[in-house]
Parts: structure tokens; sequence; C-alpha cells
């Protein structure tokens, strides 16, 4: 009889513990669950102050803040807004940022049609034997400079641009469709001044 009786006790206890647990687990999961939507609804309005205030001191003061106070969610949806608005000032803030955020461009080349056929030739031999990647890496950023900068390379973010100079190379590339770049570089190989258009995402 005192068998079965442990048995009992250990048997309630058991269940116990597993109906703790299973209170805890829906606790814990209608915390999460709350404190997403809390989350959500300040997102929502920050990013409907960033898209629809009218007064662009606000816009601005906003987008400052998530980028600065917000976590890295906030961020992305702050230059994410940033890039898709009408607002050029907004817009270009978005953009330096994106470009500060990264340690490295990765651009895909094709041949400028707009150059002299001989150096059409030559951009294309350079393709054919290198491949079409190009790599534009940032080892050091100034944000509020709009600089950024490794061994022969100086990057200058301006508006929507950015512009470089790469030993006796450069490039000028601008924001296309909110969230990638697009222009024209000069590459030195030899003797020869290669030209391309290079396009690659900022984010």
């Amino acid at each position: 009889m005192s068998v079965i009786r442990s048995m009992m006790v250990i048997l309630i206890v058991a269940t116990s513990l597993v109906v703790s647990e299973g209170v805890f687990a829906q606790d814990s999961a209608d915390q999460i669950l709350e404190e997403a939507r809390a989350q959500a609804a300040e997102i929502e309005k920050l990013k409907k102050v960033i898209n629809e205030e009218p007064d662009q001191n606000v816009r601005l003061v906003a987008f400052d803040l998530m980028i600065s106070k917000g976590d890295s969610i906030m961020h992305e949806i702050a230059v994410e807004a940033g890039l898709a608005s009408a607002d050029k000032l907004l817009q270009a803030a978005a953009f330096k940022e994106a470009i500060m955020n990264l340690d490295r461009l990765h651009l895909t080349l094709v041949v400028d049609t707009d150059a002299s056929e001989v150096i059409q030739e030559a951009s294309q031999a350079y393709l054919d034997e290198k491949g079409d990647q190009y790599v534009l890496v940032f080892d050091k950023k100034d944000t509020k400079a709009g600089t950024v900068t490794s061994r022969s390379f100086k990057g200058q973010v301006t508006g929507t641009r950015l512009t470089y100079t790469w030993a006796s190379g450069n490039g000028t590339l601008s924001l296309k469709d909110d969230n990638a770049v697009s222009g024209d570089i000069m590459h030195p190989s030899g003797n020869k001044k290669l030209k391309f258009v290079a396009t690659g995402n900022i984010r």
C-alpha cells in the first residue's frame, strides 16, 4: 500500500511540474508576443513620421533617433525608409548611413560602351581574364565627414553619390533603385585606362 501511495505522490508531483512548465512557457510566449507587438507599433509610428511628417526637421530628427538610439532592426528600417524617401536630405542621410555601415562594396562590371573601341576591347580582355567582380574595401570610415578610406583608396559621400580615387583610378557611383548604386569607373591596367559601368547593392 505504501508503495502505491509513493507512486501516486510521484505521479502528482510530476504532473504538477509539467503543468507548471506549460504555464511558464505560455506566460513567456505571451510576454514575447506582447513585447513584439509593442515594438512593432513603435516602429510603425516612427516609419509614419519619416514617410508622412510634413516638417522636414522632424523627419530628420526621427531618422537620427532611429539610427543612434534604436536596435539593429530599427536601424535597418530607418535606412530602408530613408533611401525610398522623396525628401532629398533624408535620402542623402540614409545613403551615407548605408555606405558607412559597409566594410566593403561588391560591384559587378560591364564594359562602358561609350568608351572608344580600343578601350572597350582592352576592358573586355580584362574582364575575360580577371572576371567581372570588383571590390571596394572600406578600412576606415568617418561618418561626420562622409569619407571612407583604405591604403590608396579614398572615397567621399556627397548627397546620394559616392566618388572615389584608387591609385590612378577613379569612379562615381550614384544611388539607384533605393538599395543599389551604379556608375562609371576607370581602372588602370598597365599603361591602359580601362572603363566600366559598375553596379552593386548597398544593403
